[in-house]
């Protein structure tokens, strides 16, 4: 096989690539995201009813309206940083199999 000039780096940078591609974090952020919505949601729901229905709030409704308001802005924090890392991999990706071709292991035109 013939050695091209600067293919130990580009194989290194490959390395690299190939293992930071495996770990998919915005998975687990979109799922996070995904639970403290619906949370969100329910809590939201259970936080009206008692306002709706009480003529004087509950002592524990405070409490559950600050858990709320914690929970949604746990979901948006989430989502944004998922969206972030997903972007990231995108562009890992990108960069992964642009040196796979230049390296010669994936023919061009060839995508998995």
């Amino acid at each position: 096989m013939i050695q091209r000039h600067g293919s130990d780096e580009l194989e290194a940078e490959l390395n690299r690539l190939q293992t930071v591609a495996r770990e998919r974090r915005s998975v687990d952020r979109f799922a996070r995201a995904g639970v403290a919505a619906f949370c969100w949601l329910v809590l939201t729901g259970i936080c009206a009813k008692l306002a709706w229905d009480s003529a004087r709030l509950p002592f524990f409704f405070f409490a559950l309206a600050i858990v709320d308001v914690l929970l949604l802005v746990d979901s948006v924090r989430s989502f944004r940083r998922a969206r972030a890392d997903l972007r990231a991999e995108e562009d890992n990706l990108r960069r992964l199999r642009e040196l796979r071709a230049r390296l010669g292991i994936d023919p061009p035109g060839a995508r998995p």
